[in-house]
């Protein structure tokens, strides 16, 4: 028999709750996806701020400018030491002279007034004024600087001027003269210098001025004149330390009969 009850619906395909995950599963898709957006904007942004903010660099040691320091080789080179080298010394063996007064007698020049004269000495271009009736006592010497007798007694009578004093008054003035280029002991100007002559060297001129004006008969010579300009002593010929030292005796006994 046939059960003719009302009929049993079928059940309904269940479509709705399948729609609800694909809906959810999209919502969360889409969440997810604007998070990570939002996190690499984000990112991005702190990272341009960082670059944006300027920080003041430290220089390290390569990028520090070294301190210059002078070393003593480069201040020895800005200022050279001063050495005797570096001087060139002028020298002189002949000048010009100029004799102011009446010339001696060869032979009888004791007594009469000895002339004055102009020269430069050996080491300078600068002239020297000689006036015998000034005051002061002369001892007077010539001397070549070839002349056998003048080389023994030129170092003699300059140790004996260095080693002893000269009464006050007197004064000794050497005259080089007679020079002779190619000569032993030329130029006179280093021989002088090489014996150690303490004072003045005045140089004669070529024609021997000042020679033949005090009456030069022979080398050595020497004239002894006083503070009134005459003549008291002269001597040609070599001297021994004991007779010159006896000249300058004698100068020193002129000298107090000016005070």
């Amino acid at each position: 028999m046939v059960d003719l009850g009302p009929p049993i619906p079928e059940p309904m395909e269940q479509q709705e709750p399948a729609k609800q995950k694909k809906i959810l599963y999209g919502f969360l898709f889409v969440l997810i996806g604007g998070a990570v957006l939002l996190g690499i904007l984000l990112a991005g942004g702190n990272s341009s701020n960082d670059t944006a903010i300027p920080f003041p660099s430290v220089p390290n040691e390569t990028e520090a400018e070294p301190t210059a320091i002078p070393s003593e080789d480069n201040s020895q080179t800005e200022e050279p030491i001063s050495t005797p080298s570096n001087t060139i010394q002028e020298r002189f063996e002949t000048g010009t002279v100029e004799i102011i007064g009446e010339a001696l007698p060869p032979d009888e020049s004791v007594g009469h007034a000895a002339p004055g004269f102009r020269a430069q000495p050996n080491t300078s271009s600068e002239m020297i004024e000689i006036m015998p009736a000034d005051g002061t006592v002369r001892l007077i010497g010539f001397f070549a600087h070839w002349c056998p007798h003048c080389q023994r007694e030129v170092p003699r009578v300059a140790q004996w001027l260095n080693e002893n004093s000269l009464p006050n008054g007197v004064e000794v003035v050497a005259i080089s003269t007679s020079v002779r280029e190619g000569t032993p002991n030329y130029p006179p100007s280093e021989w002088f210098e090489a014996e150690k002559w303490p004072t003045q060297v005045l140089v004669d001129s070529s024609d021997k001025a000042i020679a033949a004006a005090y009456g030069l008969t022979g080398f050595p010579f020497w004239v002894l004149v006083d503070g009134e300009g005459t003549v008291v002593h002269r001597s040609s010929g070599e001297l021994t330390e004991e007779q010159f030292a006896y000249l300058v005796y004698l100068a020193g006994t002129l000298a107090p009969q000016l005070a």
